[in-house]
């Protein structure tokens, strides 16, 4: 992927993702929109976006139950569910790039960048943390460490077939 193309994908997903974390509820239509838009023009990416996003999903269901975090809502709000398909999808877009550096690099990145945003989350009141920040920050660097190591590690070993 270019300089260029990386650039533009991740400031789509920056603005994606404020889509989400700020109109939550509100933009669900939206978000989909975008993600069906994707998907319809590049089908490649919807096996792996539904597999990264269901393992998210279902990540943060756990995390939700032990009480890491909580939502408004009594099970993971839509527009989250809306945003793992989402970052699924970006991730199929990165592969190129994620595919270039070591896993670990990947997971260290993925572990700072997945617990920065559930910081900004939790700034933005999108989520609560009953836990409080020091514990709830450290689970989560810890947790997106091994996720992010898992998606480079699934990645190197299955392209190119996961595309």
């Amino acid at each position: 992927m270019s300089g260029k193309k990386l650039l533009l994908a991740s400031l789509l997903f920056n603005v994606y993702w404020l889509i989400a974390v700020l109109g939550q509820q509100a933009y669900v239509w939206v978000l989909a929109l975008i993600v069906i838009a994707c998907w319809w023009k590049f089908p490649k990416g919807i096996k792996a976006a539904l597999s990264i996003g269901c393992f998210g999903v279902v990540m943060d269901l756990i995390l939700s139950a032990a009480d890491i975090f909580a939502f408004e809502s009594i099970i993971i709000p839509s527009w989250l569910v809306m945003l793992w398909l989402g970052f699924g999808t970006f991730i199929w877009f990165m592969r190129s790039t994620i595919l270039q550096y070591p896993a670990i690099v990947i997971g260290f990145l993925g572990g700072i960048g997945g617990s920065m945003s559930y910081f900004a989350g939790y700034r933005l009141d999108a989520v609560q943390w009953p836990m409080g920040v020091g514990i709830t920050l450290s689970v989560l660097f810890v947790i997106w460490l091994l996720f992010s190591l898992a998606i480079a590690l699934t990645m190197k070993h299955t392209e190119p077939h996961y595309s």
